[in-house]
């Protein structure tokens, strides 16, 4: 799930992004808050590969592969 929220408790960091995925058979989540994102920047695009990123660099920390 990726979002920009102005309007919540939460509005310092609007841009937010949230995934749920296995690995190595076991469920994790990463969360991933921003205040701004550059001027003329997707920040939607830009979150959402940010998060697939985070998603392979768990994989190789923690020694799983995302998605299995």
């Amino acid at each position: 799930m990726t979002a920009y929220l102005t309007n919540s408790p939460l509005a310092d960091q609007p841009y937010r992004t949230s995934a749920k995925f296995l690995c190595g058979g076991k469920a994790r989540m990463i969360d991933i808050f921003l205040a701004k994102v550059a001027k003329g920047r997707d920040a939607i695009k830009d979150m959402t590969e940010l998060m697939r990123i985070a998603q392979k660099r768990y994989g190789h920390l923690y020694n799983c592969t995302p998605g299995t």
